[in-house]
């Protein structure tokens, strides 16, 4: 290490040169970096309820369905100037690229008809073909809708305040080009008489894109945030400004490498800059935290820099390497969200040691020597200096009663960890304040829900859903659906059956139901597809009559209601259709995708951690020579995970997609705390002759690093709560506790197990000898 280090010392100039070239050719991949929410690209697509999805959005489209929502601020919204707005919204909407014309459902939308008795039996004409403007249009207007079961509570909520319009979209468009599409649409009519709101999953997909970006606008200030801790623990700017340099540099290296791969952004590689930021700077400081030692002790900057980096330099690979091995695992999982999150990652931490490795000490050789007054700053005694000598007094002389109060503390942590609910909500991403949040709540008040529930029933031969059994166990399904209240406005193509036989026995009430007759069931969709063309139903069953889709909303889209939901569903469609010649597949829709991306994240999250401890373990314990070195760096790691879980479910907080990411992401972050402490304490111990005087030592300098670097990384992610953002206020708080915890469990758990336990790793020297002199003498380290 010391040859390689003097080598990149001589030739500074050309390193510095090399790395600066490197960085120019990745910036200038910087320009194929975009943020994108993709749609299925961002789903496990082997779930099944993902699979389920896919398909239905195949056949019957819906690949993105948004709410639109016309609520009367007075009266109701049969008003001339209400339902003008609907009609103008609604075919503005018709018009749009993208929009699925047949599943267009709004008391204006060409598809939706009224189905009533008339001369010959069946009338079938549109609800709204034009916007009513008479009082006795009004009045005709609204008898239809209270008259017909699709429509009354469903289209109209039951006051008749709001409306809502429902339309889909295929994927040639994305997430927030739907949103502006529909502003664009609605946004002329909004005034003082309505209140118009926007849902769905797309309308919250391209509000999550708006909130990722402020990236942009929080990173600069996490910098801004680490830079001023960096000024802290140096009191020189020199030594502020170049692990930011350092840092940016491996930022700048893992987005170029992201562009050149092709992989967008999304919600979660956004924040993936600040870790790198935060570790890569961190390394920095643990480099040049030695490097003032050594100057202090030599005199000669040339020789402090070989000295440091030959000290440092083997800790800062193998805590590295162990990170960036951890994750890059992440690769090897099935959504592609979780892959890019790990590839950003793990470039980015192997870029940060590449140039901590080179830039770093070619640039600090390049720099002038620090000058007396700045070597005095940076050592005098200060409250860390303070708080640390105060905290190695307490560890030393009460090491037992240090390990029984962590176990206290886990023992705790782990009864709130075991209350911990498993769920999700993509509305709860958003905070109360946020108007997409606001509308969503209004919307789910007044109308059926903006979660879409989804359901495919498919035969084994044509003609099967004019079949009277299945339609039957299709209408016992749909009201199975609606039984308690949280699920509405379920539609198939059973009930536009039941609408045709009660308009054909001249609307009595009593013959709203399934007919016994296949023909005349068959005769009913003639007449129907006659009068209303080949798309009146192409949004509920297919041109052969094999395949059907049931169409519902549900208020919530909770993880934990959707899952229980699906169970009984299919419990009862198991039931019910038991005999009958179809399948049906229940899952599609926001739950069921919701659902799915939640359980598999979760799952492959906690899978995640645990393959980053085993690999935590495994590589340490091959450095250390030891088992019982393993297991002492996932000591401070487990109480960090233990803690944070307790804290979540005391706290009431869900274990979903952002918790389960987070304390997979501490426990890589956090082995480089004990892995620094751990090396410095056999270094120390191999100097001074005695673990107490180790542990002092290793505390008063690493323990400096590691409070810094600590520091920078929480303060760091805490900028991220700033954005309004719940998801990123959650994954703000929770990164900082986790790594907060982490490297005190690393400053009070390590130094108490080796004073008690003294074990014989720490006996062995922890590095190779590094010069005390130029070159000539060598001493242990």
């Amino acid at each position: 290490m010391q040859r390689y280090v003097a080598f990149i010392v001589r030739h500074r100039l050309a390193v510095v040169i090399g790395v600066l070239l490197v960085t120019g050719l990745l910036a200038a991949q910087l320009r194929n970096v975009h943020l994108e929410i993709r749609r299925r690209a961002s789903l496990p697509q082997d779930h099944p309820y993902v699979k389920i999805q896919n398909r239905i959005s195949d056949l019957f489209g819906g690949e993105a369905i948004a709410i639109v929502g016309v609520i009367a601020t007075r009266g109701d919204i049969y008003t001339p100037a209400t339902l003008g707005k609907i009609y103008r919204i609604t075919q503005g909407l018709h018009d749009t690229a993208g929009v699925i014309d047949a599943n267009l459902v709004s008391i204006a939308a060409p598809n939706v008809k009224a189905v009533v008795a008339g001369a010959d039996g069946m009338d079938i004409h549109p609800l709204m073909e034009t916007p009513p403007t008479s009082a006795e249009d009004i009045a005709a207007l609204r008898a239809a809708v209270r008259q017909d079961r699709l429509f009354r509570g469903n289209l109209v909520s039951a006051d008749e305040t709001a409306t809502v319009i429902v339309v889909e979209f295929d994927d040639r468009l994305t997430d927030p080009m739907i949103a502006k599409h529909i502003e664009d649409v609605v946004g002329p009519e909004r005034d003082d008489s309505v209140r118009i709101a926007l849902a769905g999953a797309p309308i919250l997909r391209a509000a999550l894109v708006h909130y990722t970006a402020l990236i942009g606008v929080l990173f600069p200030i996490a910098v801004v945030v680490i830079g001023l801790i960096h000024y802290e623990a140096f009191r020189t700017l020199q030594a502020m400004f170049l692990p930011l340099v350092t840092a940016l540099l491996s930022v700048v290296w893992s987005l170029g490498i992201m562009g050149l791969s092709g992989q967008p952004m999304d919600t979660w590689s956004a924040v993936t800059p600040v870790v790198i930021l935060a570790v890569a700077a961190g390394h920095a400081v643990q480099i040049l935290k030695r490097y003032y030692e050594e100057y202090a002790r030599l005199g000669d900057s040339e020789q402090a820099v070989i000295q440091s980096v030959t000290a440092v330099g083997p800790v800062m690979l193998t805590a590295g390497l162990i990170a960036s091995a951890g994750f890059g695992s992440l690769m090897t999982f099935g959504v592609t969200s979780v892959r890019v999150f790990g590839l950003l990652l793990a470039s980015g931490i192997l870029s940060a040691l590449i140039i901590e490795m080179t830039f770093t000490p070619a640039c600090r050789c390049l720099l002038p020597a620090p000058k007396r007054r700045e070597t005095q700053r940076e050592s005098q005694s200060r409250w860390l200096d303070r708080a640390l000598a105060a905290l190695a007094d307490i560890v030393v002389a009460r090491p037992r009663t240090v390990l029984l109060s962590a176990a206290v503390i886990v023992a705790v942590s782990v009864a709130g960890a075991l209350v911990i609910q498993t769920d999700n909500s993509f509305r709860f991403w958003f905070s109360p304040s946020t108007l997409v949040r606001q509308d969503d709540t209004l919307l789910n008040e007044k109308l059926p829900g903006t979660a879409s529930v989804r359901i495919l029933v498919e035969g084994d031969r044509e003609n099967v859903m004019q079949d009277p059994a299945v339609l039957r166990a299709i209408s016992d399904l749909e009201q199975f659906m609606e039984a308690d209240g949280t699920v509405g406005g379920v539609t198939s193509i059973a009930d536009h059956i039941k609408r045709m036989h009660q308009a054909m026995n001249n609307g009595d009430p009593a013959f709203y139901a399934i007919p016994d007759n296949a023909r005349l069931i068959a005769q009913y969709l003639f007449l129907y597809s006659s009068a209303a063309g080949p798309e009146g139903l192409s949004g509920f069953v297919d041109t052969n009559y094999q395949r059907t889709v049931i169409r519902g909303l549900s208020k919530t889209d909770g993880a934990a209601f959707s899952r229980d939901l699906i169970g009984r569903l299919q419990r009862f469609a198991g039931e019910r259709f038991q005999g009958l010649p179809v399948t049906v597949e229940i899952a599609g829709g926001t739950i069921g995708v919701q659902t799915a991306m939640n359980d598999v994240v979760v799952h492959e999250k906690i899978v995640n951690m645990v393959q980053v401890s085993a690999i935590i373990f495994v590589l340490s314990a091959l450095v250390l020579r030891s088992f019982v070195g393993g297991v002492f760096v996932l000591m401070p790691l487990a109480i960090a995970v233990a803690v944070n879980l307790g804290v979540m479910g005391w706290a009431h907080v869900w274990l979903d997609m952002t918790s389960a990411a987070i304390t997979s992401m501490g426990v890589s972050i956090g082995a480089d705390f004990a892995i620094y402490l751990i090396f410095r304490i056999r270094e120390e111990w191999a100097t001074t002759g005695t673990i107490e005087a180790a542990v002092r030592a290793s505390l008063h300098s690493s323990g400096k690093a590691i409070f810094f670097v600590s520091s920078a990384v929480a303060l760091g992610y805490l900028v991220l709560p700033f954005a309004g953002f719940s998801i990123w206020t959650r994954l703000g708080i929770l990164t900082a506790i986790i790594v907060s915890v982490s490297a005190l469990a690393t400053l009070t758990v390590i130094p108490a197990l080796a004073l008690v336990l003294k074990p014989r790793f720490l006996e062995r020297a922890a590095m190779p000898a590094v010069a005390t002199e130029p070159p000539q003498r060598r001493a242990a380290g």
